[in-house]
């Protein structure tokens, strides 16, 4: 299908966070008419960041802000339409969020444009697929989120749980590790259905 055809109203999108091994990555359907900052809202969600840090767009060598960012160069168009780009099919762009400086982005995502196509206005954002999990806002970089997966493995969790009901924690103790250690015991699972719940939720509060 052409991206001119007047049907058209949704782009399958495809983001990768880079620097992670293996990839975690999630294919999403979003409205052709979807704002930039509609945009970085869906991809929060997807990846379950809090939007807490700054964060940006880089399309065809320019940076574009939907909030205060950390590059002064980044222009503050948070309304622009995903359309008005007229993306070239397998065309990529990059969504950063956190930065080391003004910048050095922590968190890279390389999104591909892969197909125009006619979705139910109702039905969109809508995730379609994704791999991992973990508990991103915990980790200071790729890097680090790596060592940490390969500390965190399943053993490690139960084992300190196990070592904690043996030495008799308390019940808020016990809560409080349970509350840290619970996100790495699914970190290598991706469940649609939750991401598209974080969707929904994220879609409801915009309206």
């Amino acid at each position: 299908m052409s991206q001119s055809d007047q049907s058209v109203n949704a782009y399958q999108l495809r983001i990768v966070l880079r620097r992670t091994s293996p990839h975690l990555w999630r294919r999403v359907v979003v409205g052709s008419d979807s704002t930039l900052g509609q945009l970085h809202q869906t991809l929060q969600a997807l990846f379950g960041w809090t939007d807490s840090h700054p964060h940006r767009f880089v399309l065809r060598g320019r940076s574009f802000g939907a909030t205060a960012t950390a590059s002064a160069a980044a222009l503050m168009t948070p309304e622009v339409r995903l359309s008005e780009f007229k993306l070239l099919l397998k065309e990529r762009f990059f969504y950063d969020y956190r930065f080391h400086d003004v910048d050095v982005p922590v968190w890279r995502h390389e999104i591909r444009f892969e197909k125009a196509l006619v979705a139910d206005p109702e039905r969109v954002p809508c995730c379609l697929g994704g791999v991992g999990n973990p508990p991103l806002e915990q980790s200071g970089s790729p890097q680090e989120l790596s060592t940490l997966a390969e500390l965190f493995t399943p053993q490690f969790v139960m084992r300190q749980l196990t070592e904690l009901v043996d030495r008799v924690a308390s019940d808020a103790q016990l809560a409080q590790h349970l509350r840290h250690l619970r996100p790495w015991l699914t970190a290598d699972r991706f469940s649609r259905k939750q991401a598209n719940l974080r969707l929904q939720v994220g879609e409801a509060g915009a309206r």
